[in-house]
């Protein structure tokens, strides 16, 4: 339904709409020498009242009814050209009413009676620009309204996806946190049962990001996530997993979405830190340039064919991939970078949307 505000609005456009009219008639009789420009402005209303009036009754009783959508334009021409005689009629006998009321009947017949084929033919012109108008109104909201309807409808396929890509990469995610406190567990029950409170810190961090159905989180939040992630694998790996980071301030104030930075990390350590006798460095690297965050994961791993990467059936890049392109499209870009012996570096970026602190 419409608000009080909305019809206000309506009424008053409607009636701005008539206002260069109203201008032309007073010009006109004012020329004509009926009288001054008071006088001029009076008789000018005096005709154009009972149209305004019509007009807007015609538009809320009986142009609102008509299914325009539904009917042809024969069907539709004529219904128009129907009510555009019962708008002409009607508006000229409250016309005649009026001076009537005003000067008895030599006044009505000076006033319509002596080129009254010529009032008829205006009054059915000007019902057929408003009618022209009102449709163009309708036509134009109803359209808005699909573009509004089709905007919800993709946001809630895009939403859809974005929680089903997240859905593979949780369980992946926990999966691997399991196997690396499976691995204390004989070796180092102490520092295992100390992995599984942090692991419970990470568990209780996506349940909260799940009832909030948060899409995108800060980059500070994030990398929290991140940290309590690596204090897990710190305690199995030790002094072999080497963390470096170069993140700015205004680069931890940007929003990115939620889970995109630990997938990265969990592949660099997989498969650059943890089958390496001497571990390996894993360097977070974040900014914002020319307006975007640019955010990298590297390793100095043995890297990888470009070739068997784009082949590989793992989820995490492909996944992260897929995030960026339904949230950001091409404003968003996924770049790696790797070669065997070289390492392995992910580049994400995209436009930098600092979070709200009002």
């Amino acid at each position: 339904m419409k608000t009080l505000r909305s019809r206000t609005r309506g009424v008053l456009f409607y009636l701005a709409g008539w206002s260069p009219l109203a201008v032309l008639f007073t010009i006109v009789m004012r020329y004509m020498d009926v009288g001054g420009w008071l006088i001029a402005a009076g008789y000018a209303l005096t005709y154009l009242v009972p149209a305004i009036a019509l007009g807007a009754f015609f538009w809320v009783k009986v142009e609102e009814k008509i299914h325009w959508e539904r009917q042809t334009w024969f069907q539709l021409f004529c219904r128009e050209l129907a009510n555009a005689l019962a708008y002409t009629v009607g508006m000229h006998a409250l016309f005649a009413l009026v001076l009537w009321a005003t000067g008895g009947r030599a006044t009505v017949h000076a006033g319509i009676g002596e080129r009254l084929g010529w009032e008829l033919l205006f009054g059915v012109q000007l019902y057929l620009v408003q009618a022209a108008v009102f449709h163009s109104i309708r036509i134009s909201a109803e359209l808005r309204r699909k573009e509004i309807a089709a905007a919800e409808a993709e946001s809630l396929r895009v939403r859809a996806e974005m929680e089903a890509l997240r859905g593979q990469l949780n369980p992946h995610f926990l999966f691997n946190s399991l196997h690396s406190i499976t691995a204390l567990v004989r070796s180092d029950p102490p520092r295992a049962e100390e992995a599984l409170l942090q692991f419970a810190g990470l568990l209780r961090r996506v349940l909260a990001l799940k009832r909030e159905t948060a899409d995108e989180v800060s980059l500070t939040e994030e990398m929290a996530f991140v940290d309590d992630y690596l204090a897990i694998e710190r305690l199995r790996l030790g002094e072999r997993l080497r963390v470096t980071r170069a993140i700015s301030t205004e680069a931890q104030q940007c929003r990115l979405p939620a889970f995109s930075v630990q997938p990265l990390v969990e592949n660099a350590i997989r498969y650059a830190v943890a089958p390496r006798r001497d571990g390996g460095t894993v360097t977070l690297d974040g900014a914002v340039r020319d307006g975007r965050l640019v955010f990298t994961v590297a390793d100095d791993g043995p890297g990888a064919d470009p070739a068997t990467i784009a082949a590989a059936p793992g989820v995490g890049l492909s996944v992260i991939r897929r995030q960026l392109q339904l949230r950001y499209g091409e404003r968003a870009a996924f770049r790696v970078d790797t070669a065997p012996g070289n390492g392995f570096r992910v580049t994400l970026a995209l436009p930098a949307v600092k979070e709200n602190t009002a």
